[in-house]
């Protein structure tokens, strides 16, 4: 039987050359800086505001978030929330608020989140043998007795709201001054964030009438913005000279569809451990392409079923690409040229340069090749414009082998 080298202790032992801080790249870091997100950061502080006040009436704010995953809804109204609660208690001149921000895709009850509040207020608070109205009591009986606000995240309220009581009981948060929890001068304030662009249709009339129609849209973030985004990741949690801004382009390129931030910063950290796993000095595009190839891979099945031209071109584009001077994409001049070398050494007849064209697109189509038609300058003046084209799913590595 053949022994293992391979020495666990030592392995452990090892320093990450290339990732700095773990942390960084994790969803729940909160970077101290929240870039491309002021606007909503300010839009969420001038609807709050009045909550501070100590001669405002009990009467809390209420305000929605929306947007598709990735846009940073969490981190913006955890920013704000932390910083909010922080201003309150360090300021005798406002009214104490504390925040609690609740995910409701894990605590999918009233009761856990009711239990979860009342346990931060009191942490010797019973766990078991409350019902929900009791517990909407109790936390009356706190908050008026304390006179401390209180600003709650609602994070996927989606989750929560699957029956009638569950909107009974949003009801009865929003409008505390009213009913089981009749407040005194001390408000509860809720944000509540969502997925779903259509969520104003799942609530009832009062509920909607007493949102008062607050709501924040988050929209994707562009290119530039996104490249911003992945820069600073890279600077506080990668050691320096690891990644290059080409490199972190490619990676914003390959995730802007959407707009999804979240999506990104996984891929460049992928990317990062692929490296290190390799004990390379630093990422390079190989190291991208495996990393989203793990993340979003291409059937391989996909790659065989291509016609004979399709995958000459492929070839070439894959031999180009394998050289990390193309930047991690070639132009189509580039690549053509290579194309009609390989078919002259197979002593096959290349085509000519409409059907190529007709083959890179559906290349494109399948989600193998990225075609990014990209401004051309010279001296300073605009060149016209070309299509840049690179491979991005499937490392080249396993392509080639697979073409061949």
């Amino acid at each position: 039987m053949k022994r293992s080298n391979f020495n666990l202790v030592k392995f452990l032992n090892q320093q990450q050359n290339i990732i700095k801080d773990e942390h960084v790249f994790e969803p729940t870091y909160l970077p101290e800086c929240l870039v491309h997100r002021e606007e909503e950061l300010s839009l969420l502080a001038n609807h709050f505001k009045s909550v501070l006040s100590k001669s405002n009436s009990n009467s809390g704010k209420h305000i929605i978030i929306q947007g598709p995953v990735g846009l940073g809804k969490t981190v913006v109204a955890k920013k704000f929330g932390m910083t909010f609660e922080e201003f309150s208690r360090t300021n005798e001149d406002v009214s104490k608020i504390s925040y609690f921000h609740i995910n409701c895709r894990r605590q999918r009850s009233w009761y856990l989140i009711l239990t979860s509040i009342l346990r931060r207020l009191v942490p010797a608070f019973p766990i078991r043998g409350f019902g929900v109205d009791e517990l909407l009591t109790f936390l009356a009986n706190i908050v008026n007795e304390r006179e401390h606000g209180l600003l709650i995240c609602l994070d996927e309220i989606d989750y929560l709201l699957t029956e009638r009581s569950d909107h009974d009981v949003l009801y009865s948060l929003i409008r505390h001054h009213e009913g089981i929890l009749h407040l005194k001068q001390v408000p509860i304030s809720l944000i509540l964030i969502t997925r779903n662009p259509h969520f104003q249709t799942l609530l009832d009339t009062a509920l909607l009438s007493s949102l008062c129609n607050s709501v924040i849209v988050f929209s994707p973030y562009n290119n530039g913005q996104m490249f911003d985004i992945l820069s600073l990741r890279v600077q506080k949690g990668l050691h320096e000279n690891t990644c290059s801004d080409d490199l972190i382009k490619s990676i914003t390129s390959l995730t802007i569809n959407n707009g999804d931030a979240r999506t990104a910063i996984e891929l460049l950290w992928r990317s990062a451990k692929v490296a290190e796993q390799e004990k390379s000095p630093r990422i390079n595009f190989e190291h991208i392409r495996r990393a989203k190839s793990s993340l979003f891979p291409i059937k391989r099945s996909v790659i065989t079923d291509l016609s004979q031209q399709q995958k000459y071109i492929l070839q070439a584009l894959a031999l180009l690409l394998k050289n990390e001077t193309s930047c991690g994409f070639v132009t189509t001049k580039e690549l053509q040229e290579k194309y009609c070398e390989i078919c002259t050494e197979a002593q096959i007849l290349p085509r000519k340069q409409t059907q190529f064209w007709n083959y890179l697109q559906e290349l494109a189509k399948h989600g193998i090749v990225e075609l990014e038609v990209r401004n051309r300058h010279h001296n300073g003046k605009s060149a016209g414009r070309t299509t840049m084209i690179s491979i991005s799913d499937i490392p080249i590595s396993e392509l080639l082998p697979l073409l061949e």
